[in-house]
């Protein structure tokens, strides 16, 4: 293989496109590609960022990607599940103003299912409705208030894209 003939090759590249497109062909390794990238950033102006997107919606790393993303995502939701218990959570106002608060302050959701003895999937349900509430809100021009979006809350999610729907008609 002939380094200055697949470095040429690279740095000819006019996008970002092109040049992810270059160097999933190339035959050069890791590192040497990533000094030829950094080179081809301050050659182009383009930026690192540029380079990410383009490498995020390429099909070969969008397939590399995926792959095994079911399993990853099956041994996460297992891994994070503490609802151990046959127990129906309820969701009051007091553990919707505490989820609230927390979820405000950035948690994660393996977080806040863990502080709340729940699952993923529960988080974001919790997560949607809240969501939902505040457009609901927005649609009828009011503030999405904590008070307003918990008390909206209590609506199913289903009700709540409901009126959404409704509201946005008029």
């Amino acid at each position: 293989m002939d380094y200055e003939k697949e470095k040429k090759k690279l740095l000819s590249a006019k996008t970002p496109e092109q040049y992810i497109e270059f160097s999933i062909k190339s035959k050069l390794e890791g590192p040497k590609k990533s000094s030829i990238t950094t080179e081809w950033l301050n050659k182009s102006g383009y930026s690192i960022d540029d380079i990410k997107y383009a490498r995020n919606r390429h099909p070969f790393w969008r397939e590399k990607r995926n792959k095994g993303s079911y399993e990853r995502n099956s041994r996460r939701l297992e891994y994070h599940n503490y609802y151990k218990t046959d127990d129906k959570i309820v969701w009051d106002e007091a553990k919707l103003s505490k989820f609230y608060d927390l979820n405000q302050e950035g948690n994660a959701d393996h977080e806040l299912a863990r502080i709340f003895k729940t699952s993923i999937p529960a988080v974001n349900h919790i997560r949607r409705k809240f969501r939902f509430s505040s457009i609901l809100l927005e649609l009828e021009k009011k503030k999405p208030s904590k008070a307003a979006v918990i008390k909206l809350s209590g609506h199913s999610e289903s009700v709540l894209k409901r009126l959404i729907k409704e509201k946005g008609k008029k």
